[in-house]
């Protein structure tokens, strides 16, 4: 399986304690496919309630995405990243970030680790 960088994928989250996310969500890859370890780094995506407050990522339009997705928008949560084991995904590629985006995310990621490094 190839993983490409900024590629959406259904990852299995399970086992998780305490606040992680758990179960199967969305993620963007945000790293290479690391051969050596069998691992990538992604970004989960979770999809928007209204009413709820997200911090720590960013908004997409999911009908960019997807012809009747369940809900009109998604948040990719930046601050949720972690690297998972290419044996959690399900499948190939869903779809891959646009230029727009993959921009957002970038700036969401600095954003973070600018926070982390003060």
């Amino acid at each position: 399986m190839k993983i490409e960088k900024f590629g959406v994928y259904l990852i299995n989250f399970s086992n998780s304690r305490g606040g992680e996310l758990s179960g199967n969500h969305y993620a963007v890859a945000l790293t290479d496919f690391n051969k050596d370890y069998k691992t990538f780094v992604v970004a989960p995506i979770t999809s928007k309630k209204s009413g709820k407050k997200y911090r720590g990522g960013f908004t997409i339009d999911c009908k960019k995405y997807q012809e009747n997705p369940s809900k009109e928008k998604a948040f990719i949560m930046v601050n949720k990243m972690r690297e998972v084991s290419i044996h959690r995904v399900y499948g190939d590629m869903i779809y891959n970030l646009d230029t727009t985006d993959v921009e957002k995310l970038k700036k969401s990621l600095l954003k973070t680790f600018d926070y982390i490094l003060d």
